[in-house]
């Protein structure tokens, strides 16, 4: 009746009224309003304002039809717009009073907060919030933005009618009169707690293979630096009894052999047959010494050491031609220079290996070493002619086993070695032969000078 003598706000505080007893009562009210007098462009906001303090609005069809200017008249729109928010599922779509109270509710918002229309309208809406957020004034505070900002945007847990938490995604926006005078707000709520739940997992999972990565990282390091450590060990060890060799062994045997040509000075005035014998044992003897100087120094050369690597390959390779008949030929950087021991100590591990792989394996004649410099570090490279890897066969064996694999723990270990000093090692094999190239950086140092291209 207020409404039909155009009485709009006293309507609407009436609707009010129903709704504060609602909160102390339970009961049920329906109110008809004149149909006739809710069309009209000037009814739309009184219209929006009352259909807010309704939990539900139902037009009969008989009401609608045209106004003057051929538009939908707003009642039609209100229950077309009705009824689309209310099949809306996956959001929580309803509205709040000025002070926060719910005056409407779609039936997404009961699938996702658990309530039902007649428990939650009236109830202030900060019942979907933890205890923690209570304390802190959240609700409120959400609310005091969204009415100077015209709207405000959060995320965080919120409550079912259960006690259950979830995940909330929570849109407020402000709705004003013609006038700009704050009516109420609009709330749009959406469950995102299966995201937050894939995107732990994902987090944990990531967390988790970072660790485990880290942790092959740590393994592959220690291996590492116990591999070094192995080869440090081994070339101490080298040099221990290339020493010893030298020292102990060799200088017993040229004291036996000075002992034994002195005897055969004595009996070669008696004894010729005496004499021949003895003549013997000090060609023995001859020969044990240059054995043992061999190899102790192969063990740990000490030309190596005292004139470094530019005079230490030359002698090796002429070591190696004797006792294998492999003609080498050797190629050198006129500005070669000294480098660090250890660097110098890699390479001629290297050269050592890859001449044992052609002696053994190729079937060469030949071998040719080459030491340079090219861009800011030390190139060594050990080429032969002979029966390396056809191109397909090299290129299927790297693809099932990794081209290291082929040549056997020698140059696995070389390559372990070269990687520790920030360096590299490269096989590159066909039918017509096999070519091993190493590279260690040069300190800074040493790299003032010409580079070769």
């Amino acid at each position: 009746m207020l409404w039909a003598e155009r009485k709009m706000e006293a309507a609407i505080r009436l609707e009010q009224r129903w709704n504060e007893l609602a909160k102390k009562y339970s009961f049920s009210l329906r109110c008809g309003y004149s149909m006739a007098s809710c069309c009209g462009e000037s009814n739309i906001q009184p219209l929006n304002r009352v259909c807010v303090e309704h939990s539900a609005v139902m037009l009969e069809e008989e009401a609608m039809s045209l106004s003057s200017e051929g538009k939908v008249v707003l009642c039609r729109s209100e229950e077309r717009f009705r009824l689309l928010v209310d099949a809306v599922q996956d959001y929580a779509i309803f509205m709040l009073d000025v002070q926060g109270h719910i005056s409407s509710w779609n039936t997404g918002a009961e699938r996702i907060k658990g309530y039902a229309v007649s428990e939650i309208i009236g109830k202030h809406f900060s019942v979907f919030y933890p205890e923690e957020d209570l304390r802190a004034g959240k609700p409120e505070r959400e609310l005091e933005i969204a009415a100077r900002e015209g709207r405000f945007e959060d995320e965080g847990w919120r409550l079912r009618k259960d006690g259950s938490r979830f995940w909330a995604n929570v849109i407020i926006s402000a709705i004003r009169d013609e006038s700009g005078r704050l009516i109420g707000f609009g709330k749009v709520t959406r469950d995102y707690t299966n995201n937050v739940r894939a995107n732990e997992v994902l987090r944990r999972e990531i967390a988790e293979r970072t660790e485990a990565q880290r942790k092959l990282y740590d393994s592959e390091t220690s291996l590492r630096q116990l591999s070094l450590r192995l080869l440090q060990t081994q070339d101490e060890e080298r040099r221990r009894i290339g020493r010893d060799l030298h020292d102990s062994v060799g200088q017993y045997l040229v004291g036996l052999k000075m002992k034994v040509d002195s005897l055969k000075s004595s009996s070669e005035l008696g004894h010729e047959d005496g004499a021949s014998q003895l003549t013997e044992c000090s060609q023995l003897i001859e020969e044990a010494i240059k054995e043992v100087r061999t190899i102790s120094y192969l063990l740990y050369p000490p030309m190596l050491e005292e004139l470094g690597l530019k005079s230490a390959v030359p002698w090796y390779l002429e070591g190696f031609t004797k006792r294998s008949g492999i003609k080498t030929a050797f190629e050198v950087s006129p500005e070669f220079d000294r480098m660090p021991g250890d660097l110098e100590l890699a390479l001629f591990r290297v050269l050592q290996e890859c001449l044992t792989n052609v002696h053994r394996h190729s079937g060469s004649a030949t071998a040719t070493v080459r030491l340079l410099t090219r861009n800011g570090a030390v190139v060594l490279e050990v080429a032969d002619e002979g029966k390396g890897t056809d191109q397909k066969e090299w290129e299927d064996g790297v693809k099932a086993q990794g081209w290291m694999a082929a040549f056997g723990v020698g140059l696995r270990g070389m390559n372990e070695r070269l990687r520790q000093l920030g360096g590299s090692l490269e096989v590159s094999s066909s039918s017509g032969g096999t070519t091993v190239t190493a590279m260690l950086p040069l300190p800074e140092a040493k790299l003032e000078g010409p580079q070769e291209e």
